[in-house]
């Protein structure tokens, strides 16, 4: 039933009206781009609000399983955040199958240092940053938030992110890109299309499951965690418990890791138990509601006040 919903509910989703379209905030004049690469897709969107309220700045990724996606697609995230006083910033990415996954994850990183550098260049500290996305952007925005490997290697400011935001994105590293693909022999071929992992068999499973593990979220907080080294980063998940096309239970996993590690209050999750809360009218619909009126919303920057400002 619940696949069957996903399907039929997508389109209403995205035909469903947004709020701020209808009262759109007051803005700094409009979007600047900011390039960090040659691809056309390696850039940032940079939306500020006429009114600055907290120094916080938010940087989101956009959903759309690395396949399909701009960083312009968060226009409705950007309203509801200038909203409320908060400059925001979609990263944008390369796409598979045209360049192979993990170029996305680093561009996710290199995007968040070069929004950093170009925001502080214009008298923004950036001394506060919010990382967040929905489903695979927020795989990327999680490993940004808690990764300390991809941090160095990308020369984040690791001490500037303060917050971690899911919207139905968090996955373990055998739900992210293995389980999807049609058995053997094409099975083999599509991984090899879309994975540019070193020491991966495309043919063995369990190859393909260890060479994903650096980029599964719970597997990093984990090994980090042991190591005493993960970030004390606290984490706001919305999810919900039926969706089909991202397991509930990977993002209650992950928030448990944090838990373990940096205390009960690390990891906030919104369960949404309405079999209706599928990943689409997640993902699609989540930024089109008024702050004020809606219960998600309100209790994410409510969080949100809480633990940046």
């Amino acid at each position: 039933m619940g696949a069957v919903f996903e399907v039929l509910s997508t389109p209403v989703a995205y035909l469903e009206p947004a709020y701020y379209d209808r009262h759109r905030p007051a803005r700094r004049g409009g979007p600047a781009i900011v390039p960090f690469g040659p691809d056309r897709l390696q850039r940032c969107v940079v939306w500020e609000p006429a009114e600055v309220r907290h120094d916080a700045v938010v940087m989101w990724f956009h959903g759309g399983g690395y396949l399909v996606g701009t960083p312009e697609s968060m226009a409705n995230a950007a309203d509801v955040y200038n909203a409320q006083g908060y400059r925001f910033v979609s990263v944008g990415f390369r796409l598979m199958p045209r360049h192979r996954f993990p170029a996305q994850v680093d561009d996710a990183a290199e995007g968040v240092r070069a929004a950093m550098a170009w925001l502080r260049g214009r008298g923004t500290t950036c001394e506060s940053v919010v990382v967040g996305g929905s489903s695979a952007g927020g795989m990327s925005a999680a490993l940004v938030a808690y990764d300390r490997d991809l941090q160095e290697r990308h020369g984040i400011d690791r001490e500037a992110i303060r917050a971690y935001v899911s919207c139905a994105a968090v996955l373990d590293a055998d739900d992210m890109l293995s389980r999807p693909v049609p058995p053997a022999p094409l099975g083999p071929l599509v991984t090899r299309a879309l994975l540019d992992l070193p020491g991966m068999d495309p043919a063995d499973e369990r190859s393909v499951h260890e060479a994903l593990l650096p980029y599964s979220p719970i597997a990093v907080a984990r090994r980090l965690g042991s190591e005493g080294r993960l970030p004390d980063v606290p984490s706001f998940g919305v999810h919900g418990t039926a969706d089909t096309a991202s397991p509930f239970a990977s993002e209650e996993a992950f928030a448990d890791v944090l838990r373990r590690g940096l205390g009960p209050k690390a990891a906030t999750l919104h369960a949404m138990d309405d079999p209706a809360w599928q990943h689409m009218i997640t993902t699609v619909t989540m930024h089109k509601h008024q702050v004020e009126t809606d219960p998600v919303l309100s209790h994410l920057f409510g969080w949100l006040a809480d633990v940046t400002d």
